[in-house]
C-alpha cells in the first residue's frame, strides 16, 4: 500500500519541479562581428592585425581553427566567453601573432597600445583613456 502511495507523490513532486524552472531561451545572444559589436578600437586592431589568418575564408587552417572570428556570433554565450579567455591567454603570452609568422610579416606585430586594446576587451575589462 505504501509503494502505491510513493508513486502519486513523486509524480506530483515532479510537476512541482519542472513547472518551477523557467523556460530558457535555446539560442545564444549573437555577437555580430560584421555589424561593429566590437568596440571600434578592438575591430580596427582585429581588421588590421588578426582578421587575415583567422577568418572562414582564410586558407590557413591552422589559424582558423584555433579562431574564426566569424564564428564567434554563432557560438553560445559560454563558448563565446572561453573563446575570449583563450584570445586574452594566447595574447599576455605573447603567442599572436605567432612568431615564425613575424618573422615574414613584421609589420604584422602588435604595437604595446593594440595588445593593451585587445587584452583589455577579451578580458571584459574597458581600457582605461589616457
Amino acid at each position: 500500500m505504501k509503494k502505491l502511495l510513493l508513486i502519486p507523490v513523486l509524480a506530483f513532486v515532479g510537476v512541482l519541479f519542472f513547472q518551477g524552472i523557467p523556460e530558457s531561451n535555446t539560442e545564444p545572444e549573437p555577437i555580430n562581428y560584421t555589424e561593429a559589436a566590437l568596440p571600434d578600437d578592438v575591430k580596427a586592431v582585429v581588421d588590421k592585425k588578426c582578421y587575415g589568418c583567422h577568418n572562414a575564408n582564410s586558407k590557413n587552417e591552422k589559424a582558423k581553427a584555433k579562431l574564426d572570428w566569424d564564428a564567434l556570433d554563432k557560438m553560445k554565450k559560454s563558448k563565446r566567453m572561453a573563446a575570449m579567455g583563450e584570445i586574452s591567454e594566447v595574447l599576455e603570452k605573447g603567442e599572436m601573432p605567432p612568431k615564425k609568422f613575424l618573422e615574414n610579416k613584421p609589420e604584422a606585430a602588435l604595437s604595446e597600445s593594440e595588445l593593451a586594446t585587445l587584452v583589455a576587451w577579451s578580458a571584459g575589462k574597458k581600457k582605461k583613456s589616457k
